[in-house]
């Protein structure tokens, strides 16, 4: 029989804030005038330098690697700002064709739910027309 090593736990870094919900009332800035329903809190940093689902500040510190790619990508204030515009409507989409996909989910369940209700229905009428039909 082979014995195997016992392994060392990863050094695990703190655990993430949690999501703060979008309806919270801490959120009461909106990150971009695009995107007026996801907020951030309203504090002495300016929106971009909150966490969009966490909504804990930013480090920048953190996002090195990430910063310097967008700069060397976006050289310039103007193609930075219209990659911004083209993201804010991305997202803009995404979270509209996520809104129909739900509302479709909705649907489809509450379809279910009224077909599962009229056979529960049939199914007691079968029931009591078979029980009055027995002999006493």
């Amino acid at each position: 029989m082979v014995k195997s090593e016992p392994t060392t736990p990863a050094v695990s870094s703190p655990a993430p804030a949690s999501a703060v919900p979008l309806d919270a009332p801490t959120r009461t800035t909106p990150i971009h005038p695009e995107l007026a329903n996801i907020k951030v809190p309203d504090g002495p940093l300016p929106s971009y330098c909150y966490h969009p689902v966490t909504c804990q500040p930013i480090e920048p510190k953190d996002y090195q690697t990430e910063l310097k790619q967008l700069e060397d990508e976006y050289k310039s204030r103007e193609a930075a700002l219209r990659a911004q515009e083209q993201i804010a409507k991305e997202v803009k989409d995404k979270i509209a064709s996520a809104q129909r996909k739900r509302e479709e989910v909705q649907r489809s369940i509450d379809k279910k739910v009224k077909e599962r209700d009229t056979e529960m229905k049939v199914v007691s009428k079968f029931q009591e027309t078979k029980a009055s039909d027995i002999p006493s």
